[in-house]
């Protein structure tokens, strides 16, 4: 039996509960399962996880992922704007890298933090 995905009604509620606990310095960690119960929204018929990733070098990258049946790249880019809007100034193309996997999410990501952090 799968676990319970949190549901929201809007993209907007969605980013502002996902990013609230992404963006929680206490969340942070090396990327290992991304999809899991705490990071996973459902919005309609689109699953979106928010998670924020540390590298070995200790960049920090936030990576914002969908996935829902005949999503397509400008469709995800138009959920992204609508889920980062309390949160980030979106601007198309100039920030976010896009990037679909074998399971079908399409994944945004960019730099979270200019500088690297310090161990």
């Amino acid at each position: 039996m799968r676990p319970q995905v949190n549901v929201a009604a809007t993209m907007d509620e969605a980013g502002g509960e996902l990013l609230t606990r992404a963006l929680d310095p206490e969340r942070w960690a090396l990327p290992t399962r991304r999809v899991t119960r705490d990071n996973l929204c459902q919005v309609g018929t689109v699953q979106v996880c928010a998670s924020l990733d540390i590298t070995p070098t200790l960049d920090t990258f936030i990576r914002v992922s969908f996935r829902g049946p005949d999503l397509s790249p400008m469709d995800a880019a138009e959920l992204l704007e609508q889920f980062v809007s309390k949160r980030f100034t979106y601007v198309p193309n100039a920030e976010w890298f896009v990037e679909i996997d074998a399971r079908k999410w399409i994944h945004f990501s960019r730099k979270y933090t200019e500088q690297r952090l310090e161990a």
